[in-house]
């Protein structure tokens, strides 16, 4: 549950402050950068699995390696290209360089 910046990861099995992670992704529409809430990205130690956490979601969403740069969960699919892009349903909605 996202508590003061905070939620728990299942990936580490331990609450994380979320705005220490690494992969910080901007909201996109239409395929550019807007504004509003970013979405954190978490990969595990060895890059099999990530997690995904959206703003105002009460937990993450693990994706699982199906391919190389390709993580995904049922409508939810990561690929690292040009940074991270994440698309729901074919479309990107979030990306960015992860930082």
């Amino acid at each position: 549950m996202l508590v003061n910046g905070q939620s728990f990861s299942e990936l580490k099995q331990t609450c994380l402050e979320l705005s220490t992670l690494n992969i910080k992704l901007n909201p996109l529409k239409d395929g550019a950068k807007t504004k509003g809430n970013v979405a954190y990205v978490l990969f595990d130690n060895t890059n099999k699995s990530a997690e995904v956490f959206f703003p105002f979601e009460n937990k993450g969403i693990i994706l699982n390696k199906t391919a190389e740069g390709n993580w995904t969960n049922g409508d939810y699919k990561l690929i690292a290209w040009k940074g991270y892009v994440i698309r729901k349903n074919g479309k990107a909605i979030y990306g960015g360089l992860g930082e």
